[in-house]
Order: structure tokens, then C-alpha cells, then sequence
């Protein structure tokens, strides 16, 4: 498997667009739990507060299509794709073995979880309380919500520890779409490419079933990537700030590029 550069340590930025709405959702998901858990593992009344915004996000994307049946259906293919490698020679029996594994039991969480994600977090009395009224430009002020006040008083261990409690109703899922995106980020290597005149186009073979494009630039470039595309092409046009405002690239950028 193809190691996934890290944007905290190589000296490089990293974009990632997806090419179909599944993993759309699955992108914003990651990005929603990663916050989640570092905002509540800091100890501050803010981060706590931002905390708890981000879990109404979730609550609000984990709210819009059949994300369910989708990651049931994309796990299906998964297991059926790595039981067609157990014949290989080249494969290691033990890890495929204990992979396919990891993968049963998450499924399993999946079909069991009672009907859709979130749907049990949406009925706890506080989260309906903070849901109505945080809404609010500024609504978590102690007169709007004396008992969010009163919550983020308490000890950081017992708001930390209510975190937890309030994120076991994801857990399989976050387990689920961190190895569903690993996987789609481990199908591609990266590969040294050039712009045109600022532009990059590619057409994606019949068939193929790319889920997402990543770019890495260097950290200190002063340009930034827009990507539309979908599952047959996607253009990649660089943008550079220019006088306050932002303006088309016209100069040709070499930049690393992974077709997943």
C-alpha cells in the first residue's frame, strides 16, 4: 500500500476534490469528526463551545441522503474486491485475514446502527435544547441557554467525558469512512505534472472509477487549485491573489497530482 503524505509534516499543501457525491460526504464527515475530537479534547470553554457547533454539523450532514445504504453498499464491493485477493500468491493471508475481518464487524455496526445516523444523538433533551437556540448568531450566551452555561462550567473531565459519550453514537461510522477514504487515497500514487497556461484537463477512461483527485503544491506557493469536475473528466485551473482580489494563473505550474 502506498503511504498517504501528511500535510502537517511533508512541506506541502494538500487539496482533495471529489468526483461523486459519496465521497463529498465522507470528506466533509472526516473533516467534521477530526475537529470534533480536537476541539473536545482541549481544555477550553471556547473550543468546547465550537465542539458543540461541530456536532450539529454532523447531526446536519449525517441528515441529507441515504448515507447508510450507500456505505453499506461500498463496503459490499470492498469485501468482495480483497476476497478476490486471497488467491493471489503475492498477498500476506494473515493481514488480508484480519482486514476482511475489521471489515465484517464494521458492516455489521453499519446494518445494525437503528435507522439513520444521529437519529438517536437528535432526541437527547440538551442536544435538542442547544440545537434550537445555538442557531442563534452568538445564542450560546448564559442568558439564551443557562444550561449550556452551566455544562461548560463544569470540570473539564466531565465535559470531555460527555464528549465521548455523545460521539460513541459515530464511532463505527468514523471507523467505517476512515478506511473507505484511506483506501480510495491508496489507489493512486502522486505524479509530477505541469499546467498549461495555468490549466490542467483530464479526461478519466470509460470505466474507470476514480473517487477523488489530490493535489500537493509546495507550502510556500502563492497559488491554490478550483477542480470541477465529475466521474468522466475534471479541470484544474490555478488561482493566484493579485491586488486584493483573486485572478487566473496564465504561467504553467509543475505540482503532484493523485488520481484516486
Amino acid at each position: 500500500m502506498i503511504a498517504q503524505s501528511n500535510p502537517k509534516t511533508d512541506a506541502s499543501i494538500l487539496y482533495e476534490h471529489p468526483l461523486n457525491e459519496q465521497v463529498r460526504t465522507y470528506l466533509r464527515l472526516e473533516s467534521l469528526f477530526d475537529n470534533l475530537q480536537e476541539l473536545a479534547a482541549t481544555d477550553s470553554h471556547a473550543s468546547h463551545i465550537a465542539a458543540l457547533h461541530t456536532l450539529l454539523e454532523i447531526l446536519d450532514c449525517l441528515d441529507r441522503g441515504d448515507i447508510k445504504g450507500d456505505i453499506l453498499k461500498e463496503l459490499e464491493q470492498q469485501k468482495l474486491h480483497f476476497q478476490q485477493l486471497s488467491e493471489s500468491p503475492y498477498i500476506d493471508e494473515l493481514k488480508l485475514k484480519t482486514f476482511l475481518q475489521q471489515l465484517e464487524q464494521i458492516f455489521n455496526w453499519i446494518s445494525q446502527y437503528p435507522g439513520k445516523f444521529g437519529s438517536q444523538l437528535r432526541k437527547d433533551r440538551f442536544i435538542e435544547l442547544i440545537n434550537n437556540r445555538m442557531r442563534i448568531p452568538g445564542g450560546s450566551c448564559s442568558f439564551d441557554i443557562p444550561e449550556l452555561h452551566q455544562f461548560i462550567s463544569s470540570t473539564f473531565a466531565n465535559r470531555h467525558n460527555q464528549f465521548e459519550i455523545w460521539f460513541k453514537h459515530f464511532s463505527g461510522l468514523h471507523q467505517c469512512i476512515k478506511i473507505l477514504l484511506r483506501l480510495f487515497r491508496e489507489n493512486a500514487a502522486f505524479e509530477e505534472t505541469v499546467t498549461s497556461s495555468g490549466s490542467y484537463q483530464h479526461n478519466l477512461a470509460k470505466g474507470a472509477s476514480a473517487q477523488m483527485v489530490r493535489i500537493k503544491l509546495p507550502s510556500d506557493a502563492n497559488i491554490f487549485p478550483e477542480v470541477s469536475g465529475s466521474k468522466h473528466c475534471f479541470n484544474i485551473r490555478f488561482l493566484v491573489p493579485h491586488n486584493d482580489d483573486i485572478i487566473a494563473s496564465t504561467q504553467d505550474h509543475m505540482f503532484h497530482i493523485a488520481i484516486c
